[in-house]
């Protein structure tokens, strides 16, 4: 899924894994676009999700309100969701908000 601003793209998937990359900018706009994408991914009954963020130039609060609405969501579907690669004002957001404590990073990228 592509638009202007936003591009989800499914990266790598097996039997226990889907990995996909989230890229551009996740706002109040483009999160009503890619939202009902994510969902669905996160009923796609695989273990584990790897959401990949280092590709995000922006992120507001309505885009990390979806993130943390789609970590429920997959925990609640049986799903465990990781965030690759967050950038690092992403990170310092959701440590501002306190969300980062219910979310669980992987990847090189800074970690809370």
């Amino acid at each position: 899924m592509t638009t202007d601003l936003i591009d989800l793209r499914t990266v790598a998937r097996d039997d226990r894994c889907l990995s996909v990359a989230l890229a551009g900018e996740l706002d109040v706009y483009t999160a009503g676009q890619v939202g009902p994408r994510l969902r669905e991914i996160a009923g796609s009954g695989r273990p584990v999700i790897v959401l990949d963020l280092s590709g995000l130039l922006f992120c507001d609060s309505a885009g990390i309100d979806l993130l943390t609405r789609l970590d429920r969501h997959c925990r609640a579907a049986g799903s465990r969701l990781l965030l690759g690669d967050v950038p690092p004002l992403l990170v310092k957001s959701m440590q501002v908000l306190a969300v980062d404590r219910d979310l669980t990073f992987v990847g090189p990228g800074p970690r809370p």
